[in-house]
């Protein structure tokens, strides 16, 4: 098996993501709701207005010739003319309509691909060696789990609504070309005592407080990294900070809580893990079709020796080969997608990898065969016929159409290969052989800026009042497993000179390479300091009457500044909702002629989905915020007369309230006065008869929502017993309320549902 296997689930979530689009279309869904429902399916909105793109899911990189030869015909018909490979090995379409969202969803999961978890607070794409089974230093082929684990996360529900966007990945070997130090969850590949398995490490991620991650467990059997790994996610699900997105990641939670709480919450969550059953993650091993590889010695031709040099490498397997591609910033003309996928349909499916670095990998081809691909794979880009070096500059979209990039980092790489291509005749850039160099629009990382051995990530600068585009400078990373580092900050340039400070920097590099095992080695011997030095040139520029250019970026046409830059989407969620609603209730209150009812409305909605809520009618709304605010005493029973009728000048008091009750709230969502009622309800007391509630129907997670909402109503000792669906509910909820410290006594069947007997914490 060469592909993941996408669950029913995921075909159900596509039937309510199109309804969801025509309500949008028609006009009777607003943009935010629609946001909040198109970005787990992977389709975010582009600067320029009103285009969007669709990111794919390819799990380790891998896809078939006949799945390149669809989003060949898909970036023909539907997009910019390009296939773009993303630092995270999948795929994207850009400058998509929204009204051919659903045609091309629907057209990937034809081929076996899906956007499902390609953006939001999900799961991710799962990354993998992109030399998996080819590498002769890898310990087994990890390429099978990535696929695994693809398929299984994505039949949980609770992949889809996490705290903040959650990556996994696997390595299969210390080189850990995988960055397994840089994920939420990372895999290496081990052999212990004749058994497969890996060193598991998390809470790694670059971005706002970069960490590298903590090695969890030395050795972790091959059939416990599902385990493992939502084990982990459930952590994050339950403890997570979602009030706060800049502080929501793992790596965030794993700081404040400290290894050893970490492992104590791990242990409660592999038990609910283990208890619930079906843990298990079956793993079939990738079929491949191998060439005859008995042929006679191949003398590789005179005319293409530099490139077999430069780019193809012997696999493990004897006779056969792989290739790196060089692909021009990700970008795959249509053509050269369509005419690389023909090319490789008679060697079977697993002969491609998308990777990381933007690139992707030919494999399991004999030296002929892989001789024969030498012309098609000229048109692919420039950097074909190029040291290494040119093909290993790594760069988002940045501003160009990203919402949160400041710079443009992929103009920027164009400049720097023109500037460097100058000198190719006179510098010897083939002994800088797999020397990188990655660059961000801004401090999120998503060039991956801090694992390059050169970095740079945006940042603006100004001068006698005019903004201009510049770059932090980071140098000398290394990914090694536990010898990772990242790069350290080495000064600032302004985008205009960073093509004159990267000739510099190689350059120097030049003078130092063959006294140096790597360049993160001259780094730390003193190599930090002059590039330091170096970067001091090029940090000022001219004023904006002597020299107007430095004050464009690279492509253009405006001077710079931030304008279209916005809100990213990668957080589309809870809190979208909850601010925006905040955001219209205050601009209501600020008009002169108050609209009572519009006030009203807002306040009373605001906080609904807080409580799994999702009412829309105003009826809707007036009822379900009364029985959840008001009946259970967050708010005045006062209030509750405001919901009737006409709503007047009295609505103006309640929106006030409803703010600062939020402004009180938690990120486990949970608000001051409940843990007032808490605390109050907390001293010891005698058993009393059970309270009860009929959740029968009620599906998870509302079942559990509500009976929260229950057990807040009864003191500490008190028991409550409900009744749950068999199935999901009787699975999952039990564990969910053991999990907050409360005691389940007791689980007896009872006509088609289960009776379930909880005693309050």
């Amino acid at each position: 098996m060469s592909r993941y296997e996408i669950p029913q689930m995921v075909y159900e979530d596509l039937e309510v993501f199109k309804k969801n689009h025509a309500e949008f279309l028609a006009g009777t869904l607003d943009e935010l709701t629609f946001k909040t429902m198109r970005v787990p399916f992977g389709v975010y909105e582009q600067r320029a207005a009103n285009t969007f793109m669709v990111r794919i899911k390819l799990a380790g990189g891998i896809l078939t010739p006949k799945q390149l030869l669809t989003l060949a015909d898909l970036a023909e018909k539907y997009a910019h003319e390009a296939i773009h490979i993303t630092t995270r090995g999948g795929a994207q379409l850009h400058y998509v309509k929204i009204e051919d969202i659903i045609d091309i969803i629907t057209t990937l999961h034809s081929i076996d691909l899906s956007g499902r978890g390609g953006g939001g607070n999900t799961v991710r794409n799962v990354m993998a060696d992109p030399l998996a089974g080819t590498a002769k230093d890898e310990i087994f082929d990890v390429s099978p789990y990535a696929l695994a684990m693809t398929s299984k996360m994505l039949e949980q529900k609770d992949s889809f609504a996490l705290p903040r966007k959650f990556k996994i990945t696997f390595s299969g070997s210390e080189a850990d070309r995988g960055y397994a130090t840089i994920h939420d969850v990372g895999f290496i590949a081990k052999m212990q005592d004749g058994v497969k398995g890996f060193k598991l490490f998390t809470a790694g991620g670059m971005g706002a407080k970069s960490r590298l991650g903590t090695l969890l467990r030395d050795f972790v059997p091959d059939t416990e990294v599902f385990l493992y790994s939502q084990a982990i996610k459930q952590v994050f699900d339950k403890y997570g900070n979602r009030k706060n997105k800049h502080a929501a990641r793992l790596r965030f939670l794993f700081e404040d809580l400290g290894l050893e709480e970490f492992n104590k919450l791990l242990d409660v969550e592999l038990k609910a893990v283990k208890d619930k059953g079906d843990w298990e993650m079956p793993i079939t091993e990738i079929e491949r079709t191998i060439g005859d590889t008995t042929h006679e010695p191949f003398a590789i031709p005179e005319n293409i020796k530099k490139w077999w040099n430069r780019y193809v490498y012997a696999q493990k397997q004897e006779g056969l080969y792989g290739c790196k591609v060089p692909v021009h910033l990700g970008d795959i003309h249509f053509e050269n997608a369509r005419n690389l996928a023909n090319a490789l349909l008679p060697y079977g499916e697993d002969v491609l990898r998308f990777t990381g670095d933007q690139n992707l990998y030919i494999r399991n081809l004999t030296a002929p065969q892989m001789a024969s691909l030498h012309d098609i794979l000229q048109k692919f880009s420039v950097e074909v016929s190029k040291p290494t070096l040119f093909s290993d500059m790594v760069a988002c979209t940045g501003a160009a159409t990203c919402q949160l990039g400041i710079a443009r980092p992929r103009g920027a790489v164009d400049a720097i290969q023109k500037r460097l291509n100058k000198l190719i005749d006179e510098r010897d850039y083939d002994a800088l052989q797999g020397f990188k160099i990655h660059l961000s629009g801004c401090p999120n990382s998503c060039g991956k800026h801090l694992i390059g051995d050169l970095g740079f990530f945006g940042k603006v600068q100004r001068n006698e009042g005019y903004s201009y585009p510049a770059y932090n400078v980071v140098a000398g990373s290394r990914t090694s497993g536990e010898g990772s580092v990242y790069a350290q900050k080495a000064g600032d340039v302004a985008a205009f000179h960073v093509p004159a400070f990267v000739e510099e920097v190689l350059d120097t590099w030049l003078l130092h390479v063959k006294a140096y095992a790597s360049f993160a080695d001259w780094i730390d011997d003193g190599g930090l300091a002059i590039i330091t030095e170096i970067s001091k040139k090029y940090v000022d520029i001219p004023s904006f009457k002597e020299d107007k250019n430095p004050y464009f970026d690279y492509d253009a046409v405006e001077l710079f500044s931030l304008k279209g830059r916005g809100t990213g989407e990668c957080s589309a969620g809870m809190y979208d909702l909850i601010e925006a609603d905040k955001k219209a209730l205050k601009e209501a209150l600020e008009k002169e002629e108050k609209d009572y009812e519009l006030i009203r409305l807002l306040a009373a909605r605001m906080l609904l989905v807080t409580r799994g809520e999702d009412a829309r009618d105003k009826a809707g709304v007036l009822k379900a915020f009364k029985t959840l605010f008001v009946d259970t005493t967050l708010l005045n029973a006062y209030f509750g007369t405001m919901l009737e009728g006409d709503a007047d000048e009295k609505s103006i008091e309640l929106a006030e309230e409803v703010i600062k009750l939020y402004e009180t709230m938690d990120n486990t969502l949970k608000f001051a006065k409940e843990k007032e009622l808490a605390a109050a309800a907390n001293a010891p007391k005698e058993e009393k008869s059970a309270h009860f509630k009929d959740l029968s129907g009620v599906a998870c997670p509302m079942n559990f929502v509500k009976i929260k909402m229950e057990l807040s109503k009864i003191g500490s000792g008190e028991v409550l017993e409900i009744l749950l669906d068999d199935g999901a509910p009787i699975d999952n909820v039990p564990k969910s309320v053991a999990s907050e410290g409360h005691t389940v006594e007791a689980t007896t069947k009872e006509g088609n549902g289960w009776r379930v007997r909880i005693v309050k914490k």
